[in-house]
């Protein structure tokens, strides 16, 4: 797929989705502010990353928000949104067959009361340099020190991303898992599992949770029959755990192996690969 990005104009945007309809080539990614969410959804993009223009759109931004302050993601204009309009939002998804990557995990890093400093000590955070740990710290810091940020805002937008997370499942619009990373405080591997606890935190059970990054991630690719579900002649890339997920999400973290291609990896071979990573970025 070709990933779209924030700054292309109307007429690019519209060029850019004519030729992918042409060559049945997928666009994902962002929604240019000059085209907004309503645009988006009409000529069908493939999916969309962060749940983004969404809290624009609720804003009444939906036809475009480019010259407005709308923040990250619509933090600037959370104050504004109307959240009575979001099943609206989550049908109209549907209708068009987008599905959505919400990356949870990328605002409420952000967006959470928990220090930075704090953040640092998470474990993964083990197999990140020292250098790009601390432009993480800076990056929250600068976040929660801007102007117009207050907690109060900040769990009001992370609620309302929450709403349209339940909505679009409750609609039956297509969701898929991703954390952006290695984007801040998103290491690869472990914010999936913080993005899988999120998905529940936002009303989905732990089966459904799961499903996004199995099987509705081979739907999302349209390769069903190659991987995603544990079935004779799929490929065989498995995660063992020493507890239930189905029962607490939480239990994602108990990992004791991974198959991977019908080759076992076994728990201790890949903490010691771990500490290979850890060494090697100076932790």
């Amino acid at each position: 797929l070709v990933k779209m990005h924030p700054g292309v104009s109307r007429e690019a945007f519209d060029a850019i989705m004519a030729a992918a309809d042409e060559l049945d080539f997928p666009v994902a990614g962002h929604v240019p502010a000059d085209v907004g969410l309503n645009r988006a959804l009409e000529v069908q993009m493939a999916s969309i990353d962060h749940l983004d223009a969404y809290v624009e759109a609720l804003a009444g931004h939906g036809d475009g928000f480019e010259g407005v302050n709308v923040g990250l993601f619509g933090f600037g204009v959370v104050e504004h949104a109307d959240e009575s309009r979001i099943p609206e939002l989550a049908r109209a998804t549907r209708e068009a067959g987008v599905w959505n990557v919400p990356t949870q995990t990328l605002l409420a890093s952000l967006a959470s009361e928990v220090p930075p400093e704090e953040m640092a000590n998470w474990p993964e955070m083990r197999y990140v340099s020292p250098q790009t740990l601390e432009s993480w710290i800076e990056r929250k810091r600068n976040f929660q020190s801007a102007e117009g940020f207050s907690l109060d805002r900040a769990a009001r937008y992370m609620e309302i991303r929450r709403q349209l997370i339940k909505a679009l499942h409750d609609e039956g619009a297509d969701l898929a898992l991703g954390s952006d990373a290695p984007q801040w405080w998103n290491v690869p591997g472990f914010s999936a599992r913080r993005e899988l606890e999120l998905m529940v935190q936002a009303g989905r059970t732990p089966i459904e949770a799961l499903a996004t990054g199995t099987r509705e991630a081979s739907r999302y690719f349209a390769q069903e029959q190659e991987w995603g579900t544990i079935a004779p002649g799929l490929v065989a890339d498995l995660l063992l755990f020493d507890a239930n997920p189905l029962e607490d999400i939480g239990n994602v973290w108990e990992q004791s192996g991974v198959m991977i291609r019908g080759r076992w990896i076994s728990g201790d071979e890949v903490e010691r690969r771990l500490n290979e990573i850890a060494t090697q970025v100076g932790n």
